[in-house]
């Protein structure tokens, strides 16, 4: 590895604005050898960032593409990489600035549109913050349309589109897998493998990953959903759970993935009928007045959304107005209630003070309301909380 310790100064400046050009009269990027690297208008090229690339100050890897420019003519260059986060640069004669990009070409990936100003050989540089791994860079006068998702999101394109090749689930299935080294990655170098769920309209299910192998990732997409889920330890023990309603009939794409790069091993899919919350049995009970203490442990079991929790049981008359406070210093708290007149939980994050959870509600009916107390994470969180209820 080389340290280029000219580009140290431009470097830091560079880093600082990340989607605008930094004037720079003569940049010390044309002095980087491209080794044979040259890249052509209309071609797309490969190329690997390494430990024996040249290292700015920074800790930024540095590999420089040459290209020759005319004067007037525009062209957009982009840079991508499933392995890392790419920096794109570009310099050269007549240029005032030295260009940079991070993340305007789509997901973690970078472009840059370059007017040369004169004829003459230019320089591209590929870069990253250390991180090694192959990269694509490609130029074109016609660049295509940048995709919508954000640095850090997942290509919802790429996750619809791998191939289930047979594996398929429903209810109440549990099937066997394995990641292998050269399944597809899907995000960060996390690699996965799709299953098809098929499912009606209104169904609500729960899918569950668990892998002894490595640290589960799931994903969850397909028609009517306005957004992918993702569930990293909704299960606990390192394992995934996602719990939906189906919002129409079809097909859905179920992703088994690890959660760092490089992961791989056997793994079990299961899908499930989610419990319903109001027939949580009742462990503890509470009234109007009283505050009551409780422990948050890992070993509780999922009752909504994943989350894992405790059940009080409250004795309502219609038409009651209450508060119910949740409180805790050990964790970020999460409230629900259900019971009868309600088609959906009522529930709340920090309507409380800081990370706490308060819901102000009138009972539609008399009966038993089960109050389900857990935290916002799904990953385990635990400890000591208080649950009050006061009379509005």
């Amino acid at each position: 590895m080389f340290r280029f310790g000219l580009v140290a100064a431009p470097m830091m400046l560079l880093a600082t604005l990340p989607t605008v050009a930094v004037a720079q009269a003569n940049s010390v990027l044309m002095l980087l050898p491209t080794e044979g690297r040259e890249l052509r208008v209309g071609e797309e090229f490969t190329g690997a960032l390494s430990t024996s690339d040249f290292l700015s100050m920074e800790d930024m890897l540095l590999e420089a593409w040459e290209i020759e420019g005319r004067a007037g003519q525009t062209v957009t260059v982009d840079l991508q990489s499933d392995l890392f986060d790419p920096r794109l640069y570009a310099t050269g004669p007549g240029f005032a600035e030295t260009l940079y990009d991070d993340d305007s070409g789509g997901g973690c990936n970078a472009r840059l549109a370059i007017t040369f100003l004169e004829n003459g050989s230019f320089r591209v540089v590929a870069s990253s913050f250390g991180e090694t791994g192959t990269y694509m860079i490609r130029v074109s006068e016609q660049p295509a349309l940048v995709p919508t998702y954000g640095c850090g999101e997942v290509n919802p394109e790429l996750l619809a589109s791998l191939p289930t090749a047979g594996r398929t689930l429903e209810l109440g299935s549990v099937e066997a897998g394995v990641l292998a080294s050269g399944a597809q990655v899907v995000q960060d170098g996390r690699v996965g493998q799709a299953w098809q769920l098929v499912g009606n309209a209104g169904d609500r299910v729960a899918v569950v990953l668990e892998s002894d192998d490595f640290d589960a990732y799931l994903y969850l997409t397909g028609p009517g959903l306005g957004e992918i889920l993702e569930d990293d330890d909704g299960a606990g023990d390192l394992n995934s759970r996602i719990e939906v309603t189906l919002p129409q009939s079809g097909a859905y794409t179920v992703v088994a993935s690890a959660l760092g790069a490089g992961s791989f091993g056997a793994y079990l899919l299961r899908v499930e009928e989610p419990a319903d919350p109001n027939a949580l049995p009742i462990a503890r009970s509470i009234g109007v007045g009283e505050t009551s203490a409780g422990e948050l442990l890992f070993a509780d079991p999922p009752l909504l959304e994943g989350r894992r929790g405790q059940v009080w049981g409250f004795e309502a008359v219609g038409g009651q107005r209450v508060r119910i406070e949740l409180e805790s210093d050990d964790f970020d708290t999460y409230l629900y209630v259900v019971g009868p007149g309600l088609p959906e939980p009522w529930s709340d994050d920090d309507g409380g003070d800081g990370t706490n959870s308060q819901l102000s509600v009138t009972f539609p009916e008399s009966g038993t309301y089960r109050i389900l107390t857990s935290a916002y994470s799904s990953s385990g969180d635990s400890g000591t909380y208080t649950l009050s209820i006061v009379s509005r």
